[in-house]
């Protein structure tokens, strides 16, 4: 025992045992000070106007619990008279379809398969169907040099649900069709800017407060009060979930759409002049089990919708006799006009609409094919809402209604809203390489087709009326030193151009397509072809796949025999 007192008195008078000591205690106490600065729950708190960064009459706009960014200089969101707007653009994406505002004359409009609504700048109240109503709210202001609806006007014409708070101010949209996770707080809990007990704290959320989860980080998730409060609270604080639709309401309604009984076989015929409509009975004489003919008869002649107009009666009356429907092209490609006047101006896209309609149905034609091009990006949604009134006026005439559509791009025309109002919708299956490319290619790889046509039904498109436009004509490519051109060589004419040149097609497997080439001195010319072989490829993807039909560029390029490969097939 004494040895053991001895050996302790010891340890406790070395000086080395005293410093070892206070080491320790001090990396204690620093280990207590760094685990509470890391783990304990922070106290620290943001204010809602921090955390939203709204000032002056700025409001913050969060759409299905994502927190818009005003990214592009003017605000999202601002607040009039207590009222709520949001930029036309934003409604846009949001609700999946289109407010045309006319900055030109100060007007919106958005139209249902029930007819239009229009509000103009400034003014209470607004017309459905040229019918005035009466509201407590201005449908449409201007500011920041862009158009902003009112959220009671978007909630009246397409019922979009949303919340709207001050102090700041917030507004919380629920785009109409989209799911989302409700549930309910089940403790008083702290709502943080950030998963995790070290983030500053927002607000606090009660005991049965209803909320949107919007997102999961693990053991937290990101929620959306009633009250539009966008944080974060743990996953143990939520209960009751349950998955649950948005209303929907007129931005999702369908036209009922106006097919034929039969699969689709069109030809388009090129007319620019009265004297291409007597040319129809030869045409026809080629095109066996063509059930429906579309002649360019309606140019776009000016910026006010005027029309230059070659429709002919006569021509109808025959076509209808052999029992072809008539459906009268509309197109603004060989015409100099300006598509942001045309469509984005409310007097002059309307003008457009009845002028079409007027000549059409003037002449007992059946339908209207619209062959818009190079839009332009600023001006879709002017042309959207000028498809949505035209389908509206054609329905009420008895017309059928389809429209044309590049293959890549055809989602920057809303594709989608097409599908919900017209009764076909054309694909380009051909100009996969165009003309001013650079380099040689393919017209219309069996690949490319089928990568626009999933696109198309990706989109929206009902196969029952997606039509696949294919092509009586490819590109002979002629490549001089770095320099390649090309020249249009119609299907009738190609088995000529290579017996000229003493030319072997080739079968390229994977294309599904004929392919020759030849050299005549320093040139080099090569053609991806398009004959009844390769296009037999498409037309059987056509029925594969279900569709609607095919429409054939141009009437006069091809053969006899085409049209009864075409006609033997597409049934």
């Amino acid at each position: 025992m004494d040895k053991f007192k001895k050996l302790a008195s010891k340890i406790v008078t070395d000086k080395r045992f005293i410093i070892i000591l206070i080491i320790l205690v001090v990396l204690v106490v620093a280990g207590i000070l760094i685990y509470n600065k890391r783990y304990s729950p922070s106290n620290e708190t943001m204010t809602l106007n921090e955390y939203y960064e709204v000032k002056g009459d700025e409001m913050a706009v969060i759409i299905d619990g994502d927190l818009l960014s005003n990214i592009d200089g003017a605000p999202d969101g601002i607040v009039r008279n207590n009222t709520p707007y949001v930029k036309c653009k934003t409604i846009n994406d949001a609700i999946k379809d289109v407010y045309a505002y006319d900055n030109s004359e100060h007007k919106v409009s958005f139209t249902t398969t029930e007819g239009t609504y229009r509000g103009t700048a400034g003014a209470t109240g607004y017309t459905f169907k040229g019918q005035n109503v009466a509201t407590d709210y201005v449908p449409l202001i201007e500011a920041n040099g862009t158009g902003y609806i009112a959220l009671g006007f978007v909630k009246d014409t397409t019922g979009t649900e949303y919340t709207f708070n001050q102090d700041p101010a917030r507004a919380a949209i629920y785009t109409p069709g989209a799911e989302r996770t409700k549930a309910e707080i089940d403790e008083d809990i702290e709502m943080r800017r950030f998963g995790g007990n070290r983030s500053k704290i927002l607000a606090t959320a009660k005991k049965g407060d209803k909320i949107t989860v919007v997102e999961n980080y693990g053991s937290w998730s990101q929620v959306l009060t009633e009250d539009g409060i966008l944080g974060c609270v743990p996953n143990s604080a939520i209960d009751d979930k349950d998955t649950v639709k948005n209303k929907t309401g007129a931005a999702q309604d369908s036209l009922k759409h106006n097919l034929m009984s039969e699969p689709i076989r069109l030809g388009w015929h090129q007319a620019f002049s009265s004297a291409a409509n007597g040319e129809v009975e030869s045409v026809l004489s080629t095109a066996g089990g063509m059930n429906v003919i579309s002649p360019t008869w309606l140019q776009i002649k000016d910026n006010k919708g005027s029309l230059n107009n070659l429709s002919n009666d006569n021509y109808v009356n025959l076509c209808h006799g052999k029992g072809i429907k008539v459906w009268v092209l509309v197109s603004n490609i060989e015409r100099d006009v300006d598509e942001n006047q045309l469509f984005n101006v409310t007097s002059t896209r309307d003008a457009l609409v009845n002028n079409i309609v007027s000549a059409v149905t003037a002449v007992g034609a059946d339908g209207v094919n619209v062959d818009i091009e190079s839009v332009g990006d600023n001006n879709v949604d002017g042309y959207t809402e000028f498809i949505k009134t035209l389908a509206l006026k054609c329905k009420e005439n008895n017309l059928v209604l389809s429209v044309d559509n590049y293959n890549i791009s055809s989602a920057d025309y809303n594709v989608d809203v097409q599908a919900r109002f017209t009764d076909y919708v054309v694909l380009f299956g051909y100009d996969e390489t165009w003309t001013g490319a650079g380099k040689a290619g393919s017209n219309n790889s069996i690949n490319w087709v089928k990568k626009g046509v999933e696109g198309m039904l990706a989109e929206g498109v009902d196969k029952s009326q997606l039509i696949l436009a294919i092509p009586f004509y490819t590109r002979l490519w002629i490549q001089s030193g770095d320099t390649v051109t090309s020249e249009t060589v119609t299907l009738k004419d190609t088995p000529a151009l290579l017996e000229q040149n003493n030319a072997t097609a080739n079968w390229l497997k994977e294309n599904k397509e004929n392919y020759a080439e030849w050299s005549n001195g320093d040139k080099k010319y090569s053609i991806w072809i398009v004959d009844n072989k390769s296009l037999q490829e498409r037309v059987n993807y056509v029925m594969e796949k279900k569709l609607a039909g095919i429409a054939a560029w141009k009437l006069g390029n091809e053969t006899a025999d085409t049209w009864k490969m075409i006609s033997d097939t597409v049934r």
